[in-house]
C-alpha cells in the first residue's frame, strides 16, 4: 500500500476546518442492528409466555371447565421463551438477515418451535413435573407459540425496514482504497438495504486517474461530524505498515473499522459478510450498543442523586466564594468533549480571574492568583462539583478521561501516539488515571503518556463494574492528593 502524506492522526485533523470541531451538531439517534434483533427476541419470548396463558384460557377453562391458577403456566410460558431463544440463536434465525428473509425461513422457523418443545417436555419429565400440565394444554400452546411467532415475522421485518428508512439503523458506510475490489464493495452498498455510502476515500497522497479525490482528512472530517458509522478499507495488496498506520489515524474516531483484505496479520476483533466479501474487524466502537446505553443511565441516575446530595455543600461553596473575593461564582473552561467537540465545562472559581481567551497557564504552587477560598476547592478538587451540571446537560459522564485544555489537546496530540483517542468517550469528572495519583499539572510530558496510557485502559476495558469501583473509590484517593494545588 502506498505512503500516505500525512504524519500523525494529529496532522490530519489539524488539516480539517477548525470550525468542524468546534461547532457541535445536532445529536442524532443510532440504532444498531443488533440491539433491534435483542428487542425482537425479547418479544419472541413475550409472544410465547402470552401463548401459554391463552392456551390456558382456551384449553382449560373452555373444554375442561376448570379453574387454575396462572403462575404455573406463565413459569412454563417464560421456560419455554428461553429455551426458544437460544434454539433460534443457535440455528442463526435472530440475526439480521433471517428478518430480511423471513419468508424464506418459515420452516426454519417451525422446526426450531418444535425442537423447544421437545426440549421443554424432556426438562418436565426429568424434573417430573409433566403430570401437572394437560396435553390438550401444550399442544394449543404449541399451536398458538407457532401462529404468534410466524405471524410476528412480516411485522419485525416491516419494523426494521421502517427504522432503517427512517434513517435509525441505517449503516452509514465510508469505503477506503481503490481498484476492482473497492468499486464492487461500493455497489453492494448503495444496493444493499439498511446500508449507506457515506463516500469513497483514497488512501494515497496521489490518487489514480478516475479514481476519488477524497482524502483521510476528509474522512475524518465527516466522522467528527457524525455522518459515518463504519468504515471499510479495501485493500488491493496484502497489509503492511501503511495499513496499521492508516488504522491508527482513524482511531480519533468512535467509529467501526473494517478491512477487506487478502491477507491480514493483525488481531482480528470480528468477522462478518457484506455481500460476497469478508470483513474483518481491527477496531471496536468503545462502548458501544447495550453498554452506552447503560452508562448513560448510571450518568444520569447517579449525577441527578449526586447533584441533590451535594446541592447544600455548593450552595455554602457558592457563598463562602462571593465574600472571599469579588466575581461571578462560576467559570467556564473551553474543552473538547466526546469526538472532539467543544464544550464549556464548569467549574467553581478557584482564582481572581479567569480564562478569557488567553493562552492558559496551569496553576502552580503557591500561585498568587489562586483565592483563599480557591486553595481549599483546589486541594479538595470540589471546584470541580458543578460539572454535575455538564453530566446532566450530557456533554460529560460521571467517569472518563479527564478533560484537558484546548491548548494542551493541540500541543500533546502532536507529540504522543493515541492521545486524540482519549475523545472516543465523554470526558468524565473522575477516572482511572485519577484514582491511579495521576493529576494536577501536566508540564512534564511523561506524566502526560503516562495518564494517556490509564485513560487508554479504562476506555478498551469498561465495564459498569469499574465505573462503580472508580466512583467508590475517588472520595478516598481521587479528590485529595498531594498534586492538587
Amino acid at each position: 500500500m502506498s505512503r500516505r502524506n500525512i504524519a500523525t492522526p494529529a496532522s490530519r485533523v489539524a488539516s480539517v476546518d477548525p470550525r468542524a470541531l468546534i461547532t457541535p451538531q445536532p445529536p442524532t439517534v443510532r440504532i444498531s442492528h443488533r440491539m433491534v434483533i435483542d428487542v425482537l427476541a425479547l418479544l419472541d419470548i413475550g409472544l410465547v409466555i402470552l401463548s401459554a396463558v391463552l392456551a390456558k384460557l382456551v384449553y382449560i377453562a373452555k373444554f375442561l371447565d376448570t379453574e387454575q391458577q396462572y403462575q404455573p403456566y406463565l413459569v412454563a410460558g417464560l421456560a419455554g421463551g428461553i429455551v426458544l431463544h437460544y434454539v433460534m440463536r443457535a440455528r442463526g434465525l435472530q440475526e439480521a438477515s433471517a428478518t430480511d428473509d423471513w419468508s424464506k425461513l418459515i420452516g426454519e422457523t417451525v422446526i426450531a418451535i418444535g425442537l423447544a418443545f421437545l426440549v421443554l417436555i424432556a426438562i418436565a419429565y426429568l424434573l417430573k413435573i409433566s403430570s401437572s400440565y394437560s396435553r390438550g394444554w401444550l399442544l394449543t400452546w404449541l399451536l398458538l407459540t407457532s401462529l404468534l411467532i410466524i405471524a410476528s415475522r412480516p411485522l419485525y421485518a416491516y419494523f426494521v425496514s421502517c427504522l432503517a428508512a427512517w434513517g435509525y439503523t441505517a449503516r452509514r458506510i465510508a469505503l477506503v482504497g481503490t481498484g476492482t475490489a473497492c468499486e464492487e464493495l461500493a455497489q453492494t452498498v448503495r444496493t444493499t438495504s439498511g446500508m449507506r455510502l457515506a463516500g469513497i476515500f483514497s488512501d494515497t497522497s496521489t490518487p489514480e486517474v478516475g479514481a476519488t479525490d477524497r482524502s483521510i482528512a476528509d474522512l475524518i472530517y465527516l466522522g467528527q461530524r457524525d455522518e459515518i458509522d463504519e468504515v471499510v478499507i479495501a485493500l488491493s495488496e496484502s497489509p503492511g505498515a501503511g495499513t496499521t498506520r492508516l488504522i491508527e489515524d482513524l482511531s480519533v474516531l468512535p467509529i467501526d473499522v473494517w478491512l477487506c483484505p487478502a491477507e491480514l496479520h493483525l488481531p482480528i476483533l470480528d468477522t462478518t459478510r457484506l455481500g460476497t466479501h469478508n470483513l474483518l474487524q481491527v477496531k471496536l466502537k468503545p462502548i458501544g450498543e447495550w453498554g452506552s446505553l447503560l452508562k448513560l443511565a448510571f450518568d444520569y441516575i447517579a449525577g441527578a442523586i449526586s447533584l441533590i446530595v451535594f446541592a447544600p455543600l455548593m450552595l455554602i461553596i457558592a457563598l463562602a466564594i462571593k465574600i472571599d473575593n469579588p466575581g461571578p461564582v462560576f467559570f467556564r473552561q473551553r474543552r473538547h468533549g466526546f469526538n472532539h467537540r467543544v464544550i464549556d465545562v464548569y467549574k467553581f472559581r478557584t482564582m481572581r480571574f479567569g480564562e478569557d481567551g488567553r493562552p492558559i497557564e496551569q496553576a502552580r504552587k503557591n500561585d498568587p492568583r489562586v483565592t483563599r477560598v480557591g486553595k481549599i476547592l483546589r486541594r479538595t478538587s470540589l471546584d470541580e462539583l458543578p460539572q454535575l451540571i455538564n453530566v446532566l446537560r450530557g456533554e460529560m459522564s460521571l467517569v472518563g478521561p479527564r478533560p484537558h485544555a484546548l491548548e494542551h489537546n493541540h500541543y500533546y496530540r502532536e507529540r504522543l501516539d493515541r492521545y486524540a483517542s482519549r475523545h472516543c468517550v465523554k470526558p468524565g469528572l473522575t477516572g482511572w488515571a485519577q484514582i491511579h495519583g495521576l493529576r494536577g499539572p501536566t508540564e512534564d510530558p511523561e506524566k502526560m503518556r503516562r495518564r494517556v496510557q490509564m485513560d487508554l485502559y479504562y476506555i478498551e476495558n469498561w465495564s459498569l463494574w469499574l465505573d462503580l469501583k472508580i466512583v467508590a473509590v475517588t472520595p478516598f484517593v481521587g479528590f485529595v492528593h498531594r498534586n492538587a494545588f
